[in-house]
């Protein structure tokens, strides 16, 4: 009897090992075991955040691990946001509603400014496109599901055109950059730095997203964060607003750091930080009415399916 005793207890005690161990793997992300992983895209704030320390030594003085992880597409960062593999993110707003109107749950914390000037439409210098009205059956270049597409909807409806009456070819920035340059396309639909980047080399800008569609940049965390350590987020905000003060103040320092990390010169960049304002606020009415507009647009056009109550996605400190 005393053997078989024994062995329920050693039985008892290895499930619950197992059972402490599971509860491990399921908080690998969200604080809730000391770790902070941070995913981002090449960006002044976020770039000059993970490169001045400041906003990692003040985590790490709390007794957190802080990883950064780099994306290249919003949607790929917005997709490691909602399956927990990061806590923090940033992107645009376009991106953010495709991953809404798909059934990803992330929160929207912050916003940068609108800034309608920092994309638009691009010809060549010697084209003969001289109005939008000009862009009917010409080869236009853009970004799939982007602010790009929405924004190219929007300016050929505006002179009574449809994504119909063009040619439309779908590539990311790069390769349209290459096929502009050659010539394989008539017009290029894009955002800062190529936007910057292919004025600077000659070509004109046909029209940007001013008057037109807004523009912003925003910042993410998981649900799970926000319920469980939110005063992270605020930290995290406090200090995106303060390099992002520091940029609009001088982004030479922010233009460098760029270049080093991008291969685009500095000017370019000191331009892009120039058009804009880089401090991020926590969520405002502005911001979210924004969304609701750019949402709504999106929905009308058939680019995505499902209405979206941005109430259930929003968070900032007033609403504990």
């Amino acid at each position: 009897m005393k053997h078989h005793k024994n062995r329920h207890i050693l039985v008892l005690f290895f499930i619950i090992m197992l059972s402490l161990v599971l509860a491990g793997c399921g908080s690998s992300a969200s604080g809730a075991n000391g770790e902070i992983n941070i995913g981002y895209q090449k960006g002044g704030p976020t770039l000059t955040l993970k490169n001045n320390g400041e906003f990692q030594e003040e985590l790490e003085e709390l007794g957190y691990t802080v990883t950064w992880s780099e994306f290249n597409t919003g949607s790929s960062i917005l997709e490691a946001l909602n399956a927990g593999s990061i806590d923090l993110a940033n992107a645009g707003d376009i991106p953010s509603i495709f991953a809404l109107d798909k059934g990803s749950d992330f929160r929207y914390i912050a916003s940068e400014p609108s800034a309608p000037e920092t994309e638009g439409i691009l010809v060549s210098e010697d084209s003969s496109i001289q109005s939008l009205e000009d862009l009917k059956g010409k080869r236009v270049a853009y970004n799939n599901a982007s602010i790009a597409q929405y924004l190219l909807i929007k300016l050929l409806d505006s002179a009574d055109l449809s994504i119909d009456d063009i040619e439309t070819v779908n590539l990311n920035p790069p390769d349209a950059s290459l096929a502009f340059e050659k010539g394989e396309v008539d017009a290029w639909v894009v955002w800062d730095p190529y936007f910057a980047d292919a004025e600077a080399r000659g070509n004109k800008i046909l029209h940007t997203a001013e008057d037109a569609v807004p523009y912003r940049s925003f910042y993410f965390a998981t649900s799970e964060l926000i319920d469980q350590n939110p005063e992270l987020v605020e930290i995290y905000v406090k200090h995106l607003a303060k390099v992002g003060k520091e940029i609009n103040e001088d982004p030479s320092e922010a233009s460098e750091l760029l270049e080093g990390e991008t291969q685009i010169p500095a000017a370019t960049w000191e331009t892009v930080l120039n058009k804009k304002e880089s401090d991020a606020q926590f969520m405002d009415d502005q911001a979210i009415e924004d969304l609701e507009i750019e949402a709504s647009d999106l929905l009308d056009s058939g680019l995505i399916e499902n209405e979206i109550d941005f109430s259930d996605y929003i968070w900032n400190p007033d609403s504990e």
